[in-house]
């Protein structure tokens, strides 16, 4: 079945919504970490989690939105903001006996991140589906699911559930920090379902150690910070788009959500043959990414006092 993703609707977007509480350590990390002690600088708030990032910069692009999400009894400033956009909030799920997620986030002068997540409201995957029911009447005629990092069980039955109700629908799956939680029995039927897969260089050696096939029939966008962009398309064929250098970096968090939304932004084109956007989706989310990074913040206009 020939899958396209014409500029005729919405996209819906899996994630949560998550408040980052942001502090910078002059103390360069070591082994992944910045080891038992250092000194931060003061704590900042800010809105965050992946699939509110991706709504945040899809909407300043123009684009419609309907948000898969979960959140939690203390949301009401994140759906204020949410609320003053063009976001469709009716495939929130709420769960007011839980808070919602929260990600501690400490960079070093390198830009190296340490974050440590409370994971936010469990949702069991029966609930899950049965939220995607209530709301199947808005899934049925959406061109793309963009799949951010989420629960392994919810994001594969998502996908399972928008391939059986809107089959055309291009799934682009970015696993993210679930990537090393999965098996391969996991990687493989999620890659099943999606059309582009979208990693890191970490998360890229994983899959290959793990499911290599998860790359077969299908484009792969490889990031790897400073360095190229590399992309594999399902012909077998590489290509490299050059990162532009920045001299300033402020705050890298969110970088890798700015530019996941910059390239699927150029995917809803008024065209059959998403590919033939390629290289503009490419240097959109390079753009998207460095603006992002000269800002402290995955949502720079929503800061939190």
């Amino acid at each position: 079945m020939t899958k396209n993703a014409p500029n005729n609707g919405p996209v819906a977007v899996l994630g949560a919504l998550a408040y980052d509480r942001i502090a910078t350590t002059q103390t360069a990390f070591s082994h992944g970490g910045p080891g038992l002690n250092c000194k931060v600088s003061a704590t900042t708030e800010h809105l965050g989690g992946c699939g509110g990032n991706l709504v945040y910069h899809l909407d300043g692009m123009r684009k419609s939105t309907l948000l898969l999400g979960v959140s939690g009894h203390d949301d009401a400033r994140y759906q204020a903001a949410l609320s003053a956009s063009a976001v469709d909030l009716s495939g929130l799920y709420r769960d007011t006996s839980a808070s919602c997620a929260t990600a501690y986030i400490l960079t070093d002068p390198q830009g190296q991140q340490f974050t440590a997540f409370h994971s936010g409201p469990e949702v069991l995957p029966a609930a899950w589906i049965q939220h995607l029911e209530s709301i199947k009447s808005r899934l049925t005629d959406l061109p793309l699911l963009l799949c951010a990092p989420f629960p392994a069980e919810l994001t594969l039955g998502t996908m399972a559930f928008m391939h059986r109700h809107n089959p055309t629908a291009l799934i682009v799956w970015c696993p993210g920090q679930f990537t090393d939680q999965m098996n391969a029995r996991m990687l493989n039927a999620c890659s099943a379902y999606a059309d582009w897969l979208m990693v890191n260089e970490y998360e890229a050696s994983h899959i290959r150690l793990h499911a290599p096939e998860t790359f077969l029939s299908k484009t792969v966008i490889i990031t790897n910070g400073p360095a190229a962009v590399e992309v594999l398309l399902s012909s077998g064929e590489s290509k490299y788009y050059p990162v532009q250098e920045v001299t300033s970096v402020v705050d890298p968090t969110g970088s890798g959500d700015a530019f996941t939304a910059g390239v699927v932004s150029q995917l809803l084109g008024d065209t059959e043959q998403p590919l033939t956007r390629l290289d503009a989706a490419i240097e959109t989310g390079l753009a998207l990414a460095r603006q992002c990074l000269s800002h402290r913040g995955a949502q720079p206009a929503n800061l939190e006092p």
